[in-house]
């Protein structure tokens, strides 16, 4: 289709769509519908399971706005990306095209949605470098857990690839070429792979990316100043996830440098062998994580995880973790108390994630808080634990009551899921939101009572208080009854069956 033969919607979508990376789905709000066509709706149509039409030659397909997380869910589970275009303005209130906007885009590896992620494991981006060195990064947008780590060559990578599995993975374009990433990719350890621009991977971009990310002025306090292998994956990574697809990433707070030489290394097979972690079919139940998982919170459960497929390999280390275990073993009483407590505790790493994003709401706000309320009681009974790492996770703990106290002051305790519901902000918080709800509540009593006292006076008992835009408040009454109406009501529109007035009492 030519451009001069475009409309001006299909225009928008054009020059939309074009400013999107190669591969994402754009869907495109119309209405109470977004919309997909061209090549988009031929390869979501079939993954929606809605039906593929065409409009004046031009594929199409769409699904209702109000079920788009469900519609989102099915394209990212195939592995697909996916960007949210959204009406920026009223139809009603634009002059010409509705402005509209991509407001998110989501891919496999920066999925944030409670609905299509599983809560006891982490769902990661990875990026690879391939230099001279080999690197790895690894962010897991839900939570903002955010490692590195030089890898020794093909070989150990796909074994970390395959313990970690990450969603989507981030290449250079030139590097998809290196016999390495070949090798990497020829054993289906990287997921959906993404080729980005190589130079987003070099030292100095990357380097610059993190430093301003982190607002410091060098990365020697996180283990990487110096190596292109740690920071030209991280810092690829982090632009990816801020620029190409516009993500929030502020409670991304810190990067861990991992070492090798620390964790113990486990291939595939002796993972399969050990039934560490459900793999090939195998359930949870048969599994050693399916037997030790008693954890109280979703992130204990990611943790243990974390654990079983990156074991420790330092002695000092693994001591200093069982003689926590055991002091919690031998103390039974105080074992239970902290179940009990950490049982309140909601996912504070996705809640923290999801509030920062601006997709969180106030049912979140209020879950911060509930979770927020145990952890001085956490931390006293850690701190009265005679083990050295106990302790020191107690001062990890930071209860920080003047955010509790603001948010049990100001917000509902069963607030609205959205701000256009409203019923959010507490009573009592405001008093110039406690004066408007009060003139709203008092407007509404007065128009009840007001179309009641006209209906009484002039004997026409359809006579309806009506509002729009254009006129703001106005009578309206039937056809036949307009003839009734007293002298003092002002005409100021005729319909096919009915009339509208307004009264000075209105006005």
């Amino acid at each position: 289709m030519a451009g001069e033969e475009l409309t001006p919607m299909m225009r928008q979508y054009r020059r939309i769509k074009a400013e999107l990376p190669d591969g994402v789905i754009l869907l495109f709000r119309l209405g109470d519908f977004y919309e997909m066509f061209f090549e988009d709706a031929r390869a979501a149509a079939p993954i929606l399971g809605v039906a593929l039409t065409q409009r004046a030659g031009t594929p199409m397909c769409g699904v209702p706005y109000h079920a788009i997380d469900a519609y989102l869910a099915k394209l990212i589970r195939a592995g697909k990306k996916a960007a949210i275009c959204d009406q920026m303005e009223e139809p009603s209130q634009a002059k010409g095209i509705v402005r509209r906007e991509v407001t998110r885009v989501v891919t496999p590896g920066t999925v944030t949605e409670d609905e299509i992620l599983d809560a006891a494991r982490n769902n990661y981006l990875a990026a690879l470098y391939a230099g001279k060195a080999l690197g790895l990064a690894l962010l897991d947008l839900s939570t903002g857990a955010f490692t590195v780590e030089a890898v020794a060559d093909a070989a150990a990578l796909t074994e970390l690839l395959k313990r970690y599995a990450p969603s989507e993975c981030l290449i250079g374009r030139e590097a998809l070429a290196d016999p390495r990433v070949q090798r990497v990719r020829a054993a289906g350890a990287l997921g959906t792979v993404t080729d980005i621009d190589d130079w987003t991977f070099e030292y100095d971009c990357a380097c610059d990316r993190l430093l301003r990310h982190f607002q410091v002025h060098s990365l020697e306090g996180y283990g990487c100043e110096g190596s292109a292998e740690l920071v030209g994956p991280a810092g690829a990574l982090l632009r990816y996830v801020n620029e190409e697809l516009r993500h929030a990433v502020g409670h991304v707070r810190t990067l861990h440098v991992r070492h090798a030489d620390a964790f113990l290394t486990l291939d595939e097979n002796t993972c399969v062998n050990l039934d560490l972690i459900p793999q090939r079919g195998k359930p949870q139940e048969v599994t050693l994580l399916g037997v030790l998982n008693n954890t109280q919170t979703p992130m204990g459960a990611r943790l243990l995880r974390a654990w079983l497929i990156r074991p420790l390999r330092q002695a000092p280390a693994i001591a200093a973790r069982l003689d926590a275990v055991e002091c919690l073993t031998r103390q039974r009483l105080v074992l239970n108390d902290l179940r009990d407590k950490l049982a309140q505790v909601r996912d504070l790493e996705r809640l923290i994630a999801r509030i920062d994003s601006g997709r969180g709401n106030a049912r979140d706000v209020r879950a911060l808080a509930a979770s927020l309320l145990p952890v001085p009681a956490l931390r006293e009974r850690l701190e009265q634990t005679p083990d050295a790492l106990l302790r020191e996770t107690a001062t990890l703990l930071h209860p920080l009551p003047d955010l509790v106290a603001l948010i049990e002051r100001a917000v509902a305790d069963e607030p609205a899921a959205g701000l256009k519901d409203g019923g959010i902000i507490r009573s009592g918080y405001c008093a110039e939101l406690d004066e408007l709800r009060a003139l709203a509540s008092e407007g509404h009593d007065w128009l009840a009572k007001y179309q009641a006292g006209e209906q009484e006076r002039t004997g026409i008992k359809t006579l309806k208080v009506r509002h729009n835009k254009v006129f703001g408040y106005y009578i309206e009454v039937s056809k036949g009854q307009a003839g009734a109406v007293p002298p003092e009501y002002e005409r100021r529109q005729t319909l096919v069956n009915a009339e509208r007035f307004i009264t000075p009492e209105l006005k």
